[in-house]
């Protein structure tokens, strides 16, 4: 049996998916609707006016959550969201504005490092946890804690972080129509599980033709910043986390006023690349052009050039499907791997090094 053959095996996939990541992916739609349920509890002891600022505090897989909702307040709210991935937050934090720290496991030491430096001035925050130090912290100072559902890697948690924090950031009046938005984007989500799901053959699912012609190459991320950019690190971290694959993101139009002329050199090297457009079709024209220059450039340069458009339905929508995307070519290309896509080997012995 080829390897590709392991795409169109159930036995096989479960065999290498040993902790269930599939079952966690197709899943992503239903922790999106439940999020409704979990931000329901905490409304109300949150302050209903627009805040000044917001600020998420996180680490890895809950701090994506922050940067999907920043790329959508920045394109349609009144507020600034800021992401926070450090144990020290920014000087520039005031009691004006709304702090959210995320850790789903609540033992994020970064997180909570954060929380520990702010919480004498933490007026107007939230937590987003499953428990531990942070939820212990907060239950002591009275910060209103979101319970995320237990029992997944922070990463396939995602669904019910975002949409919790959607439901907070709409309720705040940094989103307009949130709770339907949320509900198309969930729609969204299960039409692309609808045609890459782990049940679609590889002649018909597109996902699992993307995972095969992309192994054996380190990959880069391409998106305009300001509509697929957030879209572009959730690819990057799962092809990092669930495939073991080497993989970074370049946003648009940055990457263009430097990296450009970096796929020189080494040349042994450059010609290994893959580069994945992420297109919306929000996309500024002129970015549009450049993805269209960077095209024939790149595959001048001997690297391979792959390209994924966002349909259907509103921002929201579009980003969310290109997540789930990302998430099932991660998956697959685990599988091309031999890799568990739940294993974390490199986490969790740098988390031990640290710990001695």
């Amino acid at each position: 049996m080829s390897v590709e053959r392991i795409l169109d095996s159930a036995e096989d996939m479960a065999r290498i998916d040993r902790e269930g990541m599939g079952d966690r992916i197709d899943g992503f739609a239903a922790q999106l609707r439940s999020g409704a349920g979990i931000a329901d509890r905490v409304l109300p002891r949150l302050d209903p006016h627009r805040p000044r600022r917001v600020i998420v505090f996180g680490m890895g897989g809950s701090a994506i959550a922050g940067d999907l909702a920043r790329g959508l307040v920045d394109r349609e709210g009144s507020s600034p969201v800021h992401v926070c991935r450090h144990y020290e937050p920014p000087s520039w934090t005031a009691p004006e504005d709304f702090l959210i720290f995320s850790s789903y496991s609540g033992e994020t030491e970064e997180t909570v490092a954060a929380y520990r430096r702010l919480r004498d001035h933490a007026e107007d925050a939230l937590v987003l946890t499953t428990g531990g130090s942070l939820a212990r912290l907060a239950a002591e100072d009275g910060v209103p804690t979101a319970r995320l559902p237990e029992g997944h890697p922070p990463r396939a948690a995602l669904g019910y972080s975002l949409s919790t924090l959607l439901h907070v950031l709409s309720h705040r009046g940094l989103l307009f129509d949130g709770p339907a938005r949320v509900e198309a984007a969930a729609r969204a989500v299960e039409e692309v599980a609808s045609a890459c799901g782990r049940g679609v053959v590889q002649s018909r699912n597109s996902a699992k033709q993307l995972a095969i012609r992309l192994v054996g190459r380190a990959l880069v991320l391409i998106a305009n910043e300001r509509t697929l950019g957030p879209a572009s690190l959730r690819w990057k971290g799962q092809l990092n986390e669930n495939s073991k694959h080497l993989a970074w993101a370049s946003p648009l139009p940055e990457m263009n006023h430097n990296e450009v002329d970096g796929y020189v050199s080494p040349a042994g090297l450059v010609g290994g690349f893959a580069a994945i457009m992420l297109c919306d079709p929000g996309d500024h024209p002129r970015v549009t052009a450049r993805f269209r220059w960077l095209e024939e450039y790149l595959a001048g340069r001997g690297v391979q050039v792959e390209t994924v458009e966002a349909a259907g339905g509103d921002a929201m929508s579009r980003v969310l499907g290109c997540v789930a995307m990302g998430d099932w070519v991660s998956y697959y290309l685990a599988l091309l791997h031999g890799a568990d896509p739940s294993a974390l080997p490199g986490v969790l012995a740098l988390k031990r090094a640290l710990s001695a």
